[in-house]
């Protein structure tokens, strides 16, 4: 009997596609499965890397679902328009309308959307239906304002929509749109379209802030964190697959991802081509210290090289006029966080903390006030997406006041590098 082969990426390692040593956790993988069977949202997060996509990946075959990838431009209306394309709905006609409610002026987007039925409707008491017959295909036009929740729903309920929409990268969007989206997720659990929202934060209750009405409609799971025992069941999903072992470095690996799932894939992978593995060996191979040291080196060097340009691009600011040193806060707080003890950084670090930091390092101390450091620290996700650092590295979570890292390859980097090395590259503003 033939033995199947692997190649060494089939099995360890960070992949769009769900990989062999895919390994299920109770408190993830079956409140997800449970989940699907009941009338609520659900919202997966945590940080970057950590089995997020993976987690309905596995679950969740392609047409059991509509995907959205999010971006920072995404206004719902696209998000809307993409869903029905997806559907292929047909469009018979569209025009912006204007409304005006309490003073307020919106722009909405009214399309003429063909229905598709069976057997003959009777379209009276239908508002704004007509019937018609193509190619003994029975439609009906009817229509709607594509940037309404509710016209949505009625829309999709139209064609009996049972799947679930998938919002990828949801921490993208602007803090207003996220806020709407939540609003309109409440009309959308009335008629029982169901969304799953993926998104890159630690925080509990992250769209429960948005909108209050969502908190017994949505079912929360934090893919984080990683026990090492469910780090072992990898590699010993894995061993056999590609006839090698760990069982000499296993605990040296688990300690040196510090709880990342990605970084611990990809250290795994990289061990094993390390060893000369890259598909199923015919006599096992023992992984050696030298082989993960080695591994180590190699992950070290491509995530350096992305973090440090994102470091560049955090601190950069420039002066609004030549008249006045701007306070550069995003440089000083670098300077913070290099300066602390690796295991306070993975605590989280305080507001407070933070503040009286960079106080004692800025060259201008007594303007540094605590409503500049609240409007830096609520923004910093998005001005981390505005300068394209992607996926974010820092997230501030309000209800602890703390600053949490969310790219979970920053804390391997940050364990690793030479951070007197790292800090040269950080320019000096101007000024100082």
């Amino acid at each position: 009997m033939a033995v199947s082969k692997f190649q060494t990426n089939e099995v360890f390692g960070v992949s769009n596609d769900t990989i062999q040593t895919y390994v299920q956790r109770d408190k993830v993988d079956h409140l997800f499965i449970e989940g699907l069977t009941k009338n609520k949202h659900i919202i997966i997060y945590g940080a970057s890397k950590q089995g997020k996509t993976s987690l309905t990946n596995k679950h969740l075959s392609p047409d059991q679902y509509i995907r959205v990838n999010c971006s920072p431009n995404s206004q719902p209306i696209d998000i809307y328009k993409s869903i029905i394309r997806q559907l292929n709905i047909e469009f018979e006609e569209s025009k912006e309308i204007t409304t005006t409610a309490g003073g307020d002026t919106k722009i909405g987007l009214k399309a003429s959307v063909k229905i598709p039925f069976i057997g003959s409707v009777e379209a009276a008491g239908e508002r704004g239906a007509n019937t018609a017959r193509e190619d003994k295909q029975s439609f009906k036009t009817i229509e709607y304002n594509l940037e309404l929740s509710q016209d949505i729903s009625e829309l999709l309920r139209q064609i009996s929509f049972n799947k679930r929409i998938i919002l990828e990268n949801f921490h993208y969007l602007n803090e207003d749109t996220q806020k709407q989206l939540s609003v309109d997720l409440r009309i959308f659990e009335d008629y029982n379209i169901l969304f799953i929202i993926l998104g890159i934060w630690r925080e509990k209750n992250r769209l429960g802030q948005f909108n209050g009405d969502l908190l017994d409609r949505m079912i929360e799971i934090p893919v984080e964190p990683w026990e090492k025992d469910d780090l072992k069941r990898i590699i010993r999903e894995g061993e056999p697959l590609l006839n090698v072992s760990f069982k000499n470095v296993i605990d040296e690996l688990i300690e040196t991802c510090f709880d990342s799932v990605g970084v611990f894939q990809e250290l795994a992978k990289e061990s094993c081509i390390a060893a000369g593995i890259t598909e199923t060996s015919t006599n096992i191979i023992y992984i050696t210290k030298e082989n993960i040291a080695t591994a180590i080196e190699k992950k070290l060097n491509d995530y350096s090289s992305r973090h440090i340009k994102c470091i560049e691009s955090f601190v950069e600011q420039k002066a609004k006029s030549s008249n006045e040193t701007p306070l550069y806060i995003p440089y000083y707080f670098i300077k913070v966080l290099f300066s602390q003890e690796f295991e306070e950084v993975t605590k989280g670090l305080k507001k407070k903390m933070i503040q009286e930091k960079i106080k004692e390092i800025h060259h201008r101390p007594d303007d540094v006030r605590p409503s500049d450091m609240g409007y830096f620290l609520q923004t910093i996700v998005s001005n981390q997406i505005k300068k394209n650092i992607s996926p974010p590295i820092f997230d501030f979570d309000i209800s602890t006041s703390t600053v949490k890292i969310i790219d979970s390859t920053f804390y391997f980097f940050l364990k690793n590098c030479n951070k007197e090395e790292v800090e040269d590259y950080i320019p000096v503003p101007t000024g100082l």
